[in-house]
């Protein structure tokens, strides 16, 4: 089964960092549909990449099954440290992160991703035993509660469970169609009207599904091993909670000279995006898709 590449989001301010130099080792932490790792290959880098899915990594290594200057690996990101020792050990130049979906992650009806998908409630992408459907259905109004509070910044989350246990109550919420329902006749009032009024619920159902944000806590606390002195790290996240994360995470390790000799500290980043770098009106227009896409990134100094 192939995979067709999808639109690399940000890939030429991405190369803009390593503009000049040439066969840099690369390791992307989210091959999804190969378009950054594609790119990287024809600059003449060579690329480590990983994905969790077993069709993209099955695919990536069919496309690129004459080219020695790649390797896979069935990796969830924030098991960096469980790539090949050797390679491991001689560190990265970039290190990429994308927390996008490629398309086929979007348009697989078995896992539900989407809210424009009627599919069986799932969301469930990383082959473990919790589902949408399994919260939906059997949380309590507390657990609920904390879901939509944290990690759909709902601001009436109270409401939005109450109503959920209700519905619930005279008939299983068995679909995305049927929850959209539910979320449309709860008479929550959500924070965007340029936003799918479902956007947040589907967004904190998927994070807690998936454990996106401890994941990607987990990969932060150990990335910098992984870094060649004066190397980059770059990180595209798409929505808030995400972009909040990574902000702290090099603020707290931002390199600040005086400070960073002054406290003995063995590591750091220089950071090359005081402010999130976002997608062009023209990239946007070609791949809507980008339109909510921050890029951040910094360089490794120890």
């Amino acid at each position: 089964m192939t995979q067709n590449l999808h639109i690399p989001i940000m890939v030429e301010e991405i190369l803009s960092f390593i503009e000049g130099e040439n066969e840099l080792s690369i390791l992307d932490c989210t091959y999804g549909g190969g378009g950054h790792t594609k790119k990287f290959l024809d600059e003449g880098h060579y690329v480590t990449a990983i994905d969790q899915d077993n069709i993209a990594i099955s695919s990536a290594k069919e496309l690129f099954k004459k080219n020695n200057k790649i390797s896979f690996y069935k990796l969830n990101f924030k098991d960096i440290d469980k790539i090949d020792p050797e390679k491991a050990h001689n560190k990265f130049n970039l290190i990429l992160l994308d927390l996008g979906f490629s398309s086929n992650q979007l348009e697989n009806e078995s896992i539900g991703i989407s809210f424009k998908i009627n599919s069986k409630l799932n969301m469930n992408y990383l082959e473990g035993d919790i589902t949408a459907h399994k919260i939906i259905n059997n949380y309590n109004a507390e657990e609920l509660n904390r879901i939509f509070k944290d990690y759909g910044e709902i601001i009436q989350s109270k409401k939005l469970s109450e109503f959920i246990i209700k519905a619930r109550s005279k008939k299983t919420i068995d679909t995305n169609f049927e929850l959209i329902e539910v979320i449309r006749n709860s008479g929550v009032n959500f924070r965007s009207k340029k936003i799918h009024f479902a956007t947040q619920a589907f967004q904190a159902l998927r994070i807690e599904v998936n454990q996106e944000i401890n994941n990607l806590n987990n990969f932060l606390t150990k990335v910098h091993s992984f870094i060649k002195k004066k190397g980059y790290l770059a990180i595209i996240s798409f929505h808030s909670l995400e972009d909040r994360v990574v902000k702290n995470y090099f603020k707290s390790n931002s390199f600040r000279k005086n400070y960073f000799f002054k406290n003995n500290l063995e590591w750091g980043y220089e950071i090359l995006t005081k402010k999130p770098l976002t997608p062009s009106r023209s990239e946007i227009k070609h791949n809507n898709r980008a339109r909510s896409a921050k890029l951040r990134v910094g360089r490794f100094v120890n």
